[in-house]
């Protein structure tokens, strides 16, 4: 109930503001006084307060479950199983006559991993530079491989 509240009060309040703007509309040049300013800024600190007020009265419900601690490691792998990362360039991606192939170039992989390949995974496709290995994505990811993350720049 309350955060139906919290998201309507203020969109009441905005549309009031709005539509009682335009009453005081007219075509004479404004002019803003000291006056003026000192309401204006007095109206955002308000604003500013009451808002402070509602997010006040809600931080006594439940203590946050995920709290920092710097002792901890944030990205924790279990030490069983490392995990493998396969170079973002060697993802591949092509039609065959079975269906759509998401995988990795297996002379990519071999280049740059240089070890650990599932051998379950590897396929042979025929191309037109003759036959090539590629690892299905899917296979890799249940052995314990993710792709590398590219960012752009």
């Amino acid at each position: 109930m309350f955060r139906r509240f919290r998201t309507t009060l203020p969109a009441v309040a905005l549309s009031a503001v709005l539509a009682l703007g335009a009453f005081g509309a007219s075509t004479t040049q404004a002019q803003a006084d000291s006056r003026d300013a000192a309401r204006v800024i007095g109206g955002v600190i308000a604003l500013y307060a009451l808002s402070r007020a509602l997010d006040n009265r809600n931080q006594g419900q439940q203590p946050s479950q995920h709290r920092f601690n710097p002792n901890r490691p944030q990205h924790y792998t279990p030490p069983h199983q490392p995990v493998r990362v396969a170079p973002a360039n060697c993802y591949r991606e092509f039609q065959t006559r079975h269906g759509y192939f998401r995988g990795y170039a297996g002379h990519c992989l071999q280049r740059t991993v240089h070890h650990g390949l599932p051998d379950a995974c590897a396929q042979q496709f025929r191309t037109n530079h003759g036959p090539r290995v590629f690892y299905g994505s899917h296979c890799m990811a249940q052995n314990g491989w993710v792709q590398e993350v590219r960012h752009r720049h």
